[in-house]
């Protein structure tokens, strides 16, 4: 997935570069996806090529509650003083820290001039009940632990692993949102951040986590919630294709085209609203339209190889040869774009 996020970006890069022809404005531009989890190596990207981007109807995966949580312990791994973050996560999941306490410690440490850390470590002096000191004890060893780790374990993607597990993530995405499917989501994000790991360890010449940390804040944006005012802006658009609907654009990128993705494994046998989902797409665009899919795809943090989407061969009229044909499909095709 992060090789067709470069490819796709490149092609964007080489499009608002022409100069002998037709000008591309960055407005003129959308990446269309399934998944709220798909972006991640599309932004990063976009980033690094410096083009603007805008994402609506959704949030940018880095502003979900979940990455920022995990990205929050792996900062405070590599910088224990960092207090913005340290404060996120002492009582998340929670552990016993309780809001009292925690207003004590902020306290202790404005009195004494001293970082939050430092208190923690200290451990002497805190009027917070013994359940909460012990609990604090526990916390500090953690990130004392982790942070040792860090500097001689590898891969970092295990590292990883290992912390949401030890800190009960899962569990505690369980007890915030009953909603089996809104569990499925936010545990995905989760899964999308030790994904965005692997792939920089692998890229990476050198691999450790404060180097990652400082990729993934590249360039971070507030998107806003306002569809017009995004749209305004001359930027490229992100978006899901239920959120496309109503909307064209020159030049359309529709990508993870993989079965699991779209159709999305939840649809099960019934796929007709998938494939309303990718006729949607695909009439989004007015004069060029790009379909991409990953050959493998992350999977925490291993590469597994993906199935092409069977749309993918319905477009090609050859929809007898696509995976889990039960019967021929009628291809759909938006005169207006080119495949």
């Amino acid at each position: 997935e992060v090789k067709e996020a470069e490819e796709v970006v490149r092609d964007i890069r080489q499009r608002l570069d022409v100069t002998d022809g037709p000008r591309t404005s960055p407005s003129d531009i959308a990446i269309l996806f399934r998944t709220n989890e798909q972006p991640r190596a599309f932004e990063t990207e976009l980033r690094k090529a410096k083009i603007p981007y805008v994402i609506l109807g959704s949030q940018s995966f880095f502003d979900k509650k979940e990455v920022k949580d995990v990205l929050a312990y792996l900062k405070a791994i590599v910088h224990p003083r960092d207090e913005v973050s340290l404060l996120r996560i002492i009582n998340n999941p929670p552990r016993g820290i309780g809001e009292k306490s925690v207003e004590l410690i902020l306290k202790e440490a404005v009195g004494r001039g001293t970082p939050v850390w430092n208190v923690l470590t200290e451990g002497t002096g805190l009027k917070i009940p013994s359940s909460a000191q012990a609990a604090t004890a526990r916390f500090v060893a953690l990130i004392h632990r982790y942070h040792n780790d860090a500097h001689k374990s590898r891969p970092l993607v295990d590292l990883v692993r290992k912390l949401v597990a030890e800190i009960g993530y899962q569990a505690e995405i369980k007890r915030l949102y009953p909603d089996p499917q809104e569990q499925e989501v936010r545990w995905q994000s989760v899964e999308e951040v030790v994904n965005a790991l692997a792939a920089y360890e692998k890229s990476a010449k050198q691999a450790n986590l404060g180097d990652f940390i400082d990729e993934v804040a590249l360039g971070q944006q507030d998107m806003g919630d306002d569809k017009e005012k995004q749209l305004a802006r001359n930027a490229v658009a992100l978006m899901t294709l239920h959120s496309a609907k109503g909307l064209e654009f020159p030049h359309v990128y529709m990508v993870g085209l993989e079965e699991g993705i779209l159709p999305h494994h939840r649809s099960g046998d019934d796929v007709d609203e998938e494939r309303r989902l990718c006729y949607v797409g695909i009439t989004r665009a007015q004069d060029r339209l790009t379909l991409s899919l990953s050959l493998t795809r992350m999977k925490w943090g291993k590469p597994r190889d993906t199935i092409p989407s069977r749309f993918l061969y319905e477009i090609m009229g050859k929809a007898e040869k696509a995976p889990g044909a039960k019967r021929p499909a009628r291809a759909t095709h938006s005169p207006a774009s080119k495949v």
